[in-house]
């Protein structure tokens, strides 16, 4: 069957995204009077950012009350670097564009809405997107299918006629349980475990090749 609609998740799929919250991070806490080891700032970008900071502020005795109003600041500058310094993975833009007429197209993604639309204008790819389902849509993030499902049901399109293409165990568990099939793109990533059962690849090109992978 050929898919009606293609589902992105965002970091690690569509944008690299590592660098720029490892920055914020770094750029927030130096604001704080905070100086943190690159190790530390490396494990910022692998957790939720209040989790990060709780778990931080915890260690050095602060007391949360303010802890949105840092959140906040870092949200802030991760922002400003994303639109500034977007760093879109190759092979994305040129199969989002040979993608649109062709399928509906959709990001599912656990991060912030602004963060998806600062790096989709900035690459020119505002208008090729129908739906996005970011964090602060669903109270349940992946591996939890909640993302998917309301991805579908704003596209109305049931699941066996997607496919989501994931970097994650946690976004691949989350598109199984909704039923949805799953490409694993690895980018700089080898194929492993990780993958589980689904589909891989090791990049977003060349086009054509992936295309038909996708089911076109």
């Amino acid at each position: 069957m050929t898919p009606k609609a293609v589902l992105f998740d965002f970091d690690g799929v569509i944008a690299d995204t590592e660098n720029h919250h490892i920055a914020a991070w770094q750029r927030t806490l130096t604001a704080m009077g905070w100086l943190i080891a690159d190790e530390l700032a490396v494990r910022a970008a692998e957790v939720d950012d209040r989790e990060f900071l709780t778990d931080l502020f915890t260690t050095r005795d602060v007391p949360v009350d303010r802890l949105d109003d840092w959140l906040a600041r870092k949200q802030a500058v991760t922002v400003q670097l994303l639109r500034y310094s977007p760093r879109v993975y190759p092979g994305v833009v040129e199969l989002v564009l040979a993608l649109k007429g062709r399928a509906r197209l959709a990001v599912v993604t656990g991060t912030w809405r602004a963060n998806v639309q600062a790096v989709l204008e900035a690459a020119g790819l505002a208008g090729a997107f129908d739906v996005i389902v970011a964090k602060e849509d669903v109270s349940a993030q992946k591996p939890d299918p909640a993302p998917y499902l309301l991805a579908l049901k704003k596209l109305r399109l049931a699941p066996r006629s997607t496919v989501a293409i994931e970097d994650s165990p946690t976004g691949l568990a989350s598109a199984a349980a909704a039923g949805i099939r799953r490409i694993a793109v690895g980018h700089r990533r080898p194929s492993g475990d990780w993958a589980e059962d689904a589909a891989f690849v090791d990049s977003l090109e060349p086009t054509a090749e992936l295309l038909e992978r996708l089911g076109f």
